[in-house]
């Protein structure tokens, strides 16, 4: 089968809000003209997002691809596609093991005070509320990184 990958529409945006909450993703600021998606037979099945900030950060968000399409290099297609299109400097906050995955685009760790201020709120909100969840749930905390890619 053929999966697409193109900027979202705004009939996406339901389906988008549904995958960043099924993966328990940052659920705010899911703006559909932020994304790009995956879609295979006209379900969307992965998107990811450039989240643009007041203070002029530019961050990737939201990379979400559902569980029976991954391995498929889906993730790989939507980030791609998304800095193909936005040269500059980007950032993004992701689990320590997970960032040797971006270095292929040129991003590395940083510092949460080298941050820009809204960046580093979301890193901050993310180690908080996702290491009481995991606390919770009795399972590992997600220990996060934010990685820069100036471009």
């Amino acid at each position: 089968m053929c999966v697409y990958i193109r900027p979202a529409l705004p009939t996406d945006h339901a389906a988008i809000v549904g995958l960043v909450r099924s993966e328990r993703l940052n659920p705010n600021g899911l703006d559909w003209p932020n994304f790009v998606v995956a879609t295979e037979q006209d379900r969307l099945i992965g998107a990811v997002q450039l989240r643009c900030h007041k203070d002029g950060a530019r961050e990737l968000g939201s990379l979400v691809v559902e569980r029976g399409s991954r391995g498929r290099g889906l993730a790989t297609r939507l980030v791609g596609s998304l800095l193909a299109a936005n040269p500059g400097r980007i950032l993004m906050i992701t689990s320590k093991q997970h960032a040797p995955y971006y270095s292929s685009w040129c991003f590395r760790p940083i510092a949460a005070f080298d941050a820009p201020a809204s960046v580093r709120r979301n890193y901050c909100l993310g180690q908080i509320i996702g290491g009481a969840f995991a606390l919770l749930q009795r399972r590992p905390i997600n220990r996060l990184v934010i990685l820069d890619r100036t471009g």
